[in-house]
């Protein structure tokens, strides 16, 4: 299942940073990122890989200032572990256990 940036920040009540129409279709740690991955960046001994990553949408926390330019498309979050949490949750209930999500009482 593919997600558009504009779509992950609708879910995540983010801020888009770039290419709001860019896809993504898989999760990766930031420093493995490639075009089509979704990373996130919260802890500040990865931030040198938000600058080589090739993955095609970052999620950032809105706090964080780059020093350099970045070729990501980014989302800025209050927190982004949690809500990289939350969209990685939410796609394995859409891909993996839709007919569960009855089950879970979100419908």
């Amino acid at each position: 299942m593919k997600f558009t940036a504009k779509q992950i920040a609708e879910i995540l009540s983010g801020e888009i940073v770039g290419n709001a129409m860019v896809e993504v279709n898989s999760l990766a740690k930031i420093e493995d990122g490639k075009e089509g991955d979704l990373c996130f960046l919260a802890n500040e001994k990865y931030t040198p890989h938000i600058y080589t990553t090739k993955a095609s949408i970052i999620i950032i926390n809105n706090s964080f200032k780059a020093d350099k330019s970045i070729s990501s498309t980014l989302i800025k979050v209050d927190d982004a572990y949690n809500s990289f949490r939350v969209h990685a949750y939410v796609t394995l209930l859409l891909l993996d256990h839709c007919q569960a999500l009855p089950s879970f009482g979100l419908f």
